[in-house]
């Protein structure tokens, strides 16, 4: 079950992983550098936060 749970998670993880990134190259083609950076900073954290904090918890 927890495999399971776990294998749901990631694939989440993984395809708000890829939208954000997508809209972060988008943003980097307008030449808003800073703004593309952000994003890629909250991607990051869109995926590393909710796996540490299963992991801590589990």
């Amino acid at each position: 079950m927890i495999f399971f749970l776990r294998f749901i998670l990631a694939i989440i993880l993984l395809w708000v992983f890829i939208k954000t990134i997508g809209y972060g190259k988008w943003t980097w083609d307008k030449k808003n550098r800073l703004g593309a950076i952000m994003i890629f900073v909250i991607a990051l954290a869109a995926v590393i936060l909710p796996i540490f904090v299963f992991y801590i918890r589990y």
